[in-house]
């Protein structure tokens, strides 16, 4: 039998360890310059730095899904970027090994195995893998060469679909 509640003392590591990633992440947002954005409405410094406040607030009322969620959406960015290089970064600055790239990883590796893309959804994950895979050494060809055939076959298959006149 699966244990689906957490006991005090786990969920407490695992707030800890929420709080700890969703900081680091917010520090990654506002040490890059490039992704500043500063109106007369908006100033994304301020808001990471109230989200920083919140976060702290979302922990000490042990808001453990709320910290889990804001973990996934601020680091959705860097899994479409395919940006490898903030995996490292939160293992250096957290020293919790996570992987914001396992679960991309497993949708890839089904659509793999049933040896076929279904939705869009899956095409899309698919090309950031491909991309990543691209600029990683050693270059893995074997699986270059079935994503791509995943692809072609998916846009073979919605070109069909687009070419069928409306009966």
């Amino acid at each position: 039998m699966t244990k689906t509640k957490l006991d005090k003392k786990e969920k407490q590591a695992e707030l800890e360890k929420y709080r700890d990633l969703v900081i680091v992440t917010l520090d990654y947002h506002l040490s890059d310059k490039g992704m500043h954005i500063s109106t007369a409405d908006f100033d994304s410094t301020n808001y990471y730095r109230r989200l920083k406040e919140q976060t702290e607030e979302h922990y000490q009322t042990g808001r453990l899904t709320k910290l889990k969620q804001w973990f996934r959406d601020l680091t959705e960015i860097f899994v479409e970027c395919g940006d490898l290089t903030f995996n490292r970064y939160l293992l250096e600055n957290t020293k919790h090994d996570v992987n914001i790239f396992q679960s991309h990883f497993h949708r890839v590796e089904k659509s793999i195995s049933k040896g076929k893309i279904s939705t869009d959804n899956q095409f899309y994950e698919i090309n950031i893998m491909l991309d990543q895979l691209c600029q990683i050494e050693p270059v893995d060809s074997e699986k270059i060469k079935v994503l791509n055939k995943l692809i072609r076959d998916y846009e073979d298959q919605k070109s069909k679909q687009t070419k069928k006149p409306n009966t």
